[in-house]
């Protein structure tokens, strides 16, 4: 039976119009549609079946079945397992990316209320913040509640300390609360 025009498009879209044998693409190769498990023995014309092949990749695999042309790990195998490292991987930065976003924002809400008190109402911009203030409070916020910092940074302001007394006081309340020396 011969493949569709339709199921063969999908294969050439699934395959993003590359031979899954050589890696070589259109318009320097034509195309075709091969059957990794050969119709001969059984194979199907089910898309699962069906794989991108250039003219010579086809010719040269011609009736046989993968695994016998072939030494060692199956491409398509490997294909479908690099996929889903790439697809885990993508899912995985962009988790990362919210959760930099969101630190991001609880360090700007710290600095704007360590500068400016309790009562803060100040419209100062994120580039005032030195970046050495920046980085330790991306670290602190690892391990300390935004709570905890400000109550630290009410303390200071109500002794007149600076930042210094804040990192000392975050500094023993993760000693205490977590046991690192």
């Amino acid at each position: 039976m011969a493949i569709s025009v339709r199921t063969r498009f999908e294969v050439l879209k699934r395959d993003e119009f590359t031979c899954r044998y050589c890696g070589r693409v259109t318009p320097d190769v034509v195309l075709e549609i091969d059957h990794i498990v050969p119709v001969c023995d059984g194979g199907s014309d089910d898309a699962i079946n069906l794989a991108v092949s250039c003219w010579e990749c086809n010719r040269g695999k011609a009736g046989v079945r993968l695994s016998e042309v072939m030494t060692g790990e199956d491409p398509h195998d490997k294909a479908i397992l690099l996929l889903e490292r790439e697809r885990q991987l993508d899912e995985y930065n962009v988790v990362l990316e919210g959760v930099r976003e969101r630190r991001e924002a609880m360090v700007w809400n710290l600095h704007t209320y360590w500068g400016c008190g309790p009562k803060c109402d100040s419209k100062t911009t994120r580039h005032e913040m030195p970046k050495s203030d920046f980085g330790w409070f991306m670290k602190a916020l690892e391990y300390c509640p935004p709570a905890q910092i400000q109550s630290f940074m009410d303390q200071a302001h109500v002794r007149g300390a600076d930042l210094r007394y804040v990192k000392v006081c975050v500094r023993n309340w993760r000693e205490d609360r977590l046991g690192v020396a």
